[in-house]
């Protein structure tokens, strides 16, 4: 984490924002895990106004490196101040039918740089998340369940 020397002014500000930030409506459906979530444009609907409100706003910035991407999220004040922090995850990579794993490609890193810009505004403003889409950005199969168990079925955390 980096931040300025101070951020007094920051801190009394986002403190005033989060009690104005309502929860994101989970409108956003991951098909493959049959999960919902608050994807990345309703976390930016309930938190823009607070923050314009109270000077602060949010900058990202997104680059790879290898399999990896980072998010580099700044949240800064009005008066100069800010933190900043930096998010790297994996991009999930794509097999073929015989096992060979595929080159990148654009749509699994774009995945990935939501999906981890999704994350780190989260954690930079303290926003609940109670999601369950992680598999998706990092191209995990969804968990097996047994036919023949139906107590399998019925563990917590299966949905």
């Amino acid at each position: 984490m980096h931040c300025t020397a101070s951020i007094a002014e920051l801190a009394d500000a986002l403190s005033i924002a989060q009690g104005q930030i309502d929860a994101a409506s989970k409108g956003s459906v991951n098909p493959y895990f049959k999960s919902k979530y608050a994807d990345l444009n309703a976390l930016r609907e309930v938190i823009r106004e607070p923050l314009a409100a109270n000077g602060l706003s949010i900058m990202q910035f997104a680059s790879t490196q290898g399999d990896f991407v980072s998010v580099e999220t700044v949240l800064a004040h009005s008066s100069g101040e800010y933190v900043s922090n930096t998010l790297s995850l994996p991009v999930g990579r794509k097999f073929d039918k015989d096992g060979n794993m595929l080159p990148l490609d654009v749509q699994s890193i774009g995945s990935a740089i939501t999906y981890a810009r999704r994350y780190a505004l989260s954690a930079i403003l303290s926003l609940a998340a109670d999601d369950d889409d992680g598999n998706a950005a990092v191209g995990s199969a969804p968990p097996r369940q047994p036919k023949s168990s139906p107590t399998a079925l019925m563990r917590p955390g299966r949905e």
